[in-house]
């Protein structure tokens, strides 16, 4: 049934879940998903200049690593229900530093892509993998979820921020293949530690994995407020990658910011130094607030502003703009941490893996199409009516948030009843 909702384990989040170091490992190893998925656009014309490439080649190139990135976020999210998170972890650390590794010592534009479609690929482990590391973190009522999901997504942030700086630094001291072996060096040490501590929780009976996570995920599971959720991630996808995409650009046109229409090889890293600045702080507020009993409300209230800042953007220049702009990054990137403290509490235990991959193949996939979507309207309209268009999307976004409160019963919930608890009893499948 679509309106039913599973009951929560009542073990103590530090007794069953992950260790205070075992979220610190995950934000780590996002923070060096996204370090090693930027390198590319950060060196990217030190590789035209030595192959020679065409902007549409490189755009295809980068299109191979997206791909692969967003289409296998679904499979991952199954393998680690099947296999433990921990273990997929792991194996996208490894894997990543492996194609880091063949990037650095490629000889040519066939190599570097084989590569990228090999880094993209085992990059997909991650998000749903880590995920689903930090599900084991639902005890509703408890503010552990939402704290650790702020806290990774701190950290990556600054693999965001950190990548366009190191890897553009590198690459002009000592060629664009070096910085991929600088991204080769975190998975070496952190894939140890993960898989030793995935060894240490696999002894212990309380923490293993229970055996229906090894069985075909039953689809029918999946309840109404996991598809609103779902809804709401693809479209906070498509407009993260349009906003993004074109944020330098704009800021530079509207803002008369200084340097960002010359430093083209940092394109991409103005945004990231302003997510790490206060996309951070987005993450951590966010957390904070997913303990409260007025989630779902403040959720809402957070799809509204985002909006309004996005419309702000559109209709203003200079200083304003700016401020616009910062207001924007902290709006959004608390939405990311909400959302994810959402799936966490309403995904079924035995799928949270699975739930986390159906989000971030439906957010990376349909979000890839944003960049072409909004460079035809900026082309026709200008890059004002791109941001115009992006809040009228974050518009309907609102009307999900509504939905999904409504669903959940946080509308005519009791005064004395706990914000998000789900309904007691278990699942009609027995989970």
């Amino acid at each position: 049934m679509l309106f039913a909702r599973h009951a929560t384990s009542t073990h103590v989040a530090s007794s069953a879940g992950p260790s205070r170091s075992l979220v610190w490992l995950v934000g780590l190893s996002h923070a060096t998903n996204h370090f090693v998925m930027l390198i590319f656009p950060s060196v990217l014309l030190l590789v035209q200049q030595e192959f020679g490439l065409g902007y549409a080649s490189l755009g295809v190139f980068a299109n191979v690593a997206l791909l692969g990135y967003g289409v296998g976020a679904l499979p991952a999210g199954m393998l680690a229900d099947r296999w433990g998170s921990q273990r997929i972890l792991a194996i996208w650390l490894v894997g990543g530093s492996l194609a880091c590794l063949g990037i650095g010592l490629s000889a040519g534009p066939v190599g570097l892509v084989v590569g990228l479609a090999v880094l993209g690929l085992v990059g997909s482990l991650h998000h749903p993998a880590g995920s689903g590391v930090l599900v084991a973190l639902r005890n509703v009522g408890s503010p552990e979820v939402g704290r650790a999901f702020g806290l990774t997504g701190v950290l990556g942030n600054v693999g965001i921020a950190a990548s366009p700086i190191i890897a553009a630094t590198v690459g002009v001291w000592w060629g664009w293949r070096s910085a991929y072996l600088v991204g080769a060096i975190p998975g070496v040490f952190l894939a140890p530690l993960l898989w030793r501590n995935y060894l240490r929780s696999s002894r212990n009976p309380e923490q293993r994995p229970p055996a229906r996570r090894r069985r075909l995920a039953p689809w029918n599971d999946l309840t109404l407020p996991l598809l609103l959720l779902f809804a709401l991630e693809t479209l906070m996808g498509f407009v993260f990658q349009g906003f993004s995409t074109f944020l330098p650009a704009y800021l530079s046109e509207r803002a008369s910011i200084p340097g960002l229409t010359a430093a083209r090889v940092a394109r991409g890293g103005s945004f990231a130094s302003l997510a790490l600045l206060f996309g951070g702080l987005g993450h951590l507020l966010a957390g904070r607030l997913m303990a409260t009993r007025y989630r779902e409300a403040i959720l809402l209230v957070s799809m509204g502003f985002t909006a309004l800042f996005l419309f702000g953007m559109g209709a203003t220049d200079g200083l304003p703009l700016v401020l616009f702009s910062i207001a924007l990054s902290v709006g959004f990137f608390s939405l990311g941490t909400m959302s994810n403290t959402f799936i966490a509490f309403h995904a079924p235990p035995h799928l949270g893996g699975t739930a986390f991959g159906i989000t971030f193949t439906l957010a990376f996939g349909v979000g890839s199409l944003a960049s072409s979507a909004m460079g035809v309207i900026a082309q026709r309209f200008g890059l004002p009516a791109v941001f115009l268009s992006l809040g009228m999307v974050v518009a309907g976004g609102v009307a999900l948030a509504l939905s999904f409160g409504h669903v959940v019963g946080a509308w005519s919930r009791k005064p004395t009843q706990p914000a998000g608890a789900p309904l007691h009893g278990p699942h009609p499948s027995g989970h």
